[in-house]
């Protein structure tokens, strides 16, 4: 079955593996503080969403007669839960969540920008793109939502000028600004740790997100 698997196919499906494992990470979080009643939570927000996917190789899971159409599906069931699970624990423990929520982004990213570190070239801005865009989920390769616009060794800036995760929020009836904030936090993390020479900021235009890695 492998056969019919790409370097690319395996690349999407690490990235949505490591976007449900951050969900794992917040559910175990939020269990610990408010017990029996998050638990239900998780558990209702599977079985209305979906499951998390099993914890097995890609090709003992994905239908090769329709790989696209598979992995598409898998984003979706995993951003739509996501946005609607983190709706549930804000609406029901309050705005306080918000600091878990945010603590858990900004890990992971740091723990994934550790390893970046390691394991790639993370030494200027666009090496730092490129790492950040091998672990951080934005839909199908072939969406092409970001657009660079500066490239130097000291500042890599981009605009988002469609965003793929905010349908997924507005469907489960969530505050989009709240995934903004955690996306941020999650890639700020990310940079930092990767190369402490850098960091990430972004602004809201007109035209939707410019954001920008840059040497401190």
């Amino acid at each position: 079955m492998s056969a019919f698997l790409g370097p690319i196919h395996h690349w999407l499906f690490n990235k949505i593996i490591l976007f449900e494992n951050l969900e794992e990470n917040i559910n175990k979080d939020i269990v610990a503080q408010y017990a029996d009643k998050a638990l239900g939570i998780t558990e209702e927000m599977k079985i209305k969403y979906g499951e998390f996917i099993p914890k097995l190789p890609l090709e003992n899971l994905i239908d090769t007669d329709n790989i696209h159409g598979w992995l598409q599906h898998r984003i979706s069931i995993a951003e739509t839960r996501h946005a609607a699970t983190l709706k549930a624990f804000i609406d029901i423990f309050g705005e306080e969540v918000i600091t878990t929520l945010e603590n858990n982004y900004a890990d992971q990213g740091s723990e994934v920008g550790a390893i970046a570190s390691q394991e790639t070239d993370v030494s200027n801005a666009p090496s730092l793109y490129k790492a950040l865009n091998n672990y951080l989920l934005e839909g199908m390769p072939c969406d092409n939502v970001n657009s660079v616009m500066t490239s130097e060794p000291e500042l890599l800036e981009w605009n988002s000028f469609r965003c793929l995760h905010k349908p997924y929020w507005d469907t489960a009836g969530a505050d989009s600004d709240i995934m903004y904030k955690l996306r941020f936090s999650w890639i700020k993390g990310f940079i930092e740790k990767a190369n402490s020479e850098f960091t990430y900021k972004n602004e809201l235009t007109s035209e939707g997100f410019v954001n920008k890695i840059f040497k401190k």
